[in-house]
């Protein structure tokens, strides 16, 4: 799993039918210590009904994402698996 902040919508016309009543997000990964971007951005499937600025918990692995969708066929890599409310990081 990975912290992540929402930088964008992603929409799509024509998609797996496994995706359809999906939200699919842009999200940036943050360092959770300084909370500065790092590494590439990913698209995820919203099952946490965040938004654009909102940070997230990122489930990044895709057996565990597909799961979460109740469908292993779904090509699924990433979902939103919650909005971050804070984070306590010893200094």
């Amino acid at each position: 799993m990975t912290i992540g902040k929402v930088v964008g919508n992603l929409w799509s016309t024509i998609q797996e039918p496994n995706f359809a009543g999906t939200k699919l997000l842009i999200v940036q990964p943050l360092d959770i210590a300084t909370r500065q971007p790092t590494g590439n951005t990913i698209v995820a499937v919203d099952v946490a009904q965040a938004g654009p600025g909102d940070i997230v918990l990122i489930v990044y692995e895709g057996s565990s994402s597909r799961l979460s969708l109740n469908n292993e066929r779904t090509p699924c890599e990433a979902i939103i698996a919650g909005i971050v409310d804070r984070i306590d990081v010893p200094a």
